[in-house]
């Protein structure tokens, strides 16, 4: 079990999630009708979201 909980392990699941969110993201855009403020705004927090996680997974993987 120790060796499925590794730190670099935790790091790829940072990543998988952060990539997971943004296809979630293609595909919430893909159904819409129209784009409003709401949307926009939504969309927008979802990408700032998924790529801080991202960029959480890629830094706890370099080791920093």
């Amino acid at each position: 079990m120790d060796k499925l909980m590794t730190i670099k392990n935790m790091g790829m699941l940072f990543l998988a999630f952060g990539f997971g969110m943004m296809l979630g993201i293609v595909g919430f855009v893909e159904e819409l009708q129209t784009i409003g403020y709401g949307e926009t705004i939504e969309i927008a927090t979802r990408i700032i979201l998924s790529t801080f996680l991202m960029l959480i997974g890629v830094k706890i993987i370099n080791g920093k």
